[in-house]
């Protein structure tokens, strides 16, 4: 019996000693991934080529296979392979190839950078040049365009969200007000990208989303004046119908080709038509001009709160009402009539700013409101405002002024007397309005009563019997001298005064959007979106993709993330 037990235990080892000489991998599944973070830096050069830098920070999976390799995706042909380099944490990978997974594009071998299951680790890849990435604006021809998409990873691979930012850095020599971006990627969180200066004074624009998707293509673009770029360098964008006929010929394959061909190429024509419409409606009313959004340091304090308004890019109607109502205050106008609205100019005028004395040479014979004068007054405002912030924040100078909206209200409510609560309102109203919550907000602290009216309010409505008018003629009484101000219930002066304000924002101009499209135009104008070729890189893992751009020889270039 002892020889059955030698052969029982002999047979265990043996099959223990099988199980463990299994290779791990034939056990294992296949590439399975998240991209936790992916950072890529695009240098446009004055050849036409542009530079990258990548960093991908990737978690493999449990049970997955090792990440051994990552296929980068390339906008273009126009590379060498000894272009390339890369590292795993800062050790050097040797071995890069032309990439069998993508048209254009290198794999980079991880070796003993390998990301074993259960590990994270940041693959950086340097590509010292691409070339044919700058081609002609299709909308200006003083202006060329590079559009850049970064790598993105197959979805049988990967999963998760992605932290994704690109950054464009544009040609030596542009200044900050000359370029126009591209705008953002369907899906994006943000229209357009933040401004600032890189460490070499070049324009840096910067697209951040901290949940995109790792499989999905997103595309950049930028549009600068051409002549910091080579013109030999800049490339012939193609025609509409070279544009429509590869929306049709790529987007479609099979026997009904054809049919298929026109129904998709109309239904594409039609949705990037809507998107479009969409688009430029929402961003009509984004005035303030890129230079605005270069970073500086520090507060700028001293704005006035319309001034502010513009800074926090307010409504123009409503930056229009704010300065109507600060001429009221200050005994500047009369109105007339509040529809159409025409106002009477009051003499002796006071101090006035700029932008005030310019909304008073915007008033017609017939003492209706010029808008044509209106908007020159905006673009100039806007201007002005855009020269005051040059060397500060934006961010901070932002936050600073909307504390002053909070502390405004703050001093209104915390009044103890109605008298004093109708003060304090009084004096700050033009920041009160700047509020987005200013008529709820008036409602709750203006509930009860009663409320003293302010003084100047018989200058907007002389012919209410609210308030007693003076003439037009007279000046402002003195802060110091006390006048038995008038009185309304709580409720009916919230009502009146935001009822007032409204109605005032409402025919101040006849189409809002019309009118800050008019200064958008000259203070932000629009992207200029460019045909750019092959102005692409990256793509799905499989390879089998249809080439369905919004352009013609768009590049199918597919970047996998592993195999």
């Amino acid at each position: 019996m002892r020889w059955k037990k030698t052969l029982v235990l002999s047979t265990l080892f043996a099959s223990l000693f099988a199980l463990l000489c299994v290779p791990i991998s034939s056990y294992a599944q296949d590439y399975s991934f998240s991209l936790d973070q992916e950072v890529v830096d695009v240098w446009i050069n004055q050849d036409g080529s542009v530079a990258l830098e990548y960093w991908f920070t990737f978690t493999c999976d449990p049970g997955a296979y090792p990440i051994d390799v990552v296929d980068v995706g390339l906008p273009t042909d126009d590379y060498r392979v000894t272009d390339v380099r890369a590292d795993v944490e800062g050790q050097p990978i040797s071995y890069i190839e032309e990439s069998e997974y993508v048209e254009y594009g290198v794999a980079v071998w991880l070796g003993d950078g390998t990301i074993e299951p259960g590990e994270t680790g940041t693959v950086h890849v340097v590509v010292d040049r691409v070339g044919g990435m700058v081609y002609e604006d299709s909308r200006d021809a003083e202006y060329a365009s590079t559009e850049f998409s970064p790598t993105w990873f197959g979805s049988q691979y990967v999963h998760g969200t992605t932290d994704l930012t690109v950054r464009f850095h544009l040609p030596v020599g542009v200044q900050p007000e000359e370029p126009r971006w591209h705008r953002s990627p369907s899906g994006w969180p943000y229209d357009q990208p933040e401004t600032a200066l890189d460490e070499e004074g070049r324009v840096l624009y910067t697209w951040h989303h901290s949940a995109a998707a790792p499989d999905r293509q997103y595309i950049f673009g930028a549009s600068f004046p051409r002549r910091y770029v080579a013109e030999e360098a800049i490339q012939k964008g193609p025609s509409a119908l070279e544009t429509i006929w590869a929306v049709i010929t790529g987007a479609i394959c099979g026997p009904q080709a054809i049919c298929w061909g026109i129904f998709c190429s109309a239904l594409v024509v039609v949705g990037f038509a809507a998107i479009n419409i969409w688009g430029e409606r929402r961003r009509k009313m984004h005035y303030l001009p890129p230079s605005m959004k270069v970073e500086g340091v520090g507060v700028k304090r001293g704005l006035t709160a319309v001034e502010a308004a513009i800074l926090l890019e307010t409504p123009l109607n409503k930056v229009l009402t704010m300065i109507l109502f600060g001429l009221l205050k200050k005994g500047a106008v009369t109105v007339l009539d509040d529809d159409p609205l025409r106002i009477q100019i009051n003499t002796p005028l006071p101090k006035l700013h700029p932008y005030e004395r310019k909304f008073l040479e915007a008033k017609k014979k017939d003492r209706t409101l010029s808008e044509r004068r209106l908007r020159t007054m905006m673009i100039a405002l806007v201007k002005e405002v855009n020269n005051k912030m040059k060397g500060f924040s934006r961010k901070e100078t932002v936050a600073y002024y909307r504390d002053i909206v909070r502390r405004a209200w703050q001093q209104v409510e915390s009044a103890e007397t109605p008298e004093v609560r109708g003060q304090r309102f009084d004096e700050q109203l033009e920041w009160t309005m700047l509020d987005d919550d200013f008529e709820d907000r008036m409602e709750r602290t203006f509930r009860t009563g009663p409320v003293f009216v302010p003084v100047w309010w018989g200058y907007y409505r002389p012919w209410t019997r609210t308030v007693p008018a003076r003439r037009p003629s007279a000046p402002p009484r003195p802060s110091t001298e006390r006048v038995q101000l008038p009185t309304l219930p709580g409720a009916a002066f919230a009502a009146t005064i935001v009822n007032g304000i409204q109605s005032t924002a409402g025919r101040i101009v006849r189409n809002v959007m019309d009118f800050t499209g008019g200064v958008t135009k000259v203070t932000n104008p629009p992207p200029k979106p460019s045909y750019s070729g092959r102005s692409y890189g990256g793509g799905g893992s499989s390879c089998a993709c249809a080439c369905a751009c919004a352009c013609a020889g768009c590049a199918c270039a597919c970047a996998g993330g592993g195999r």
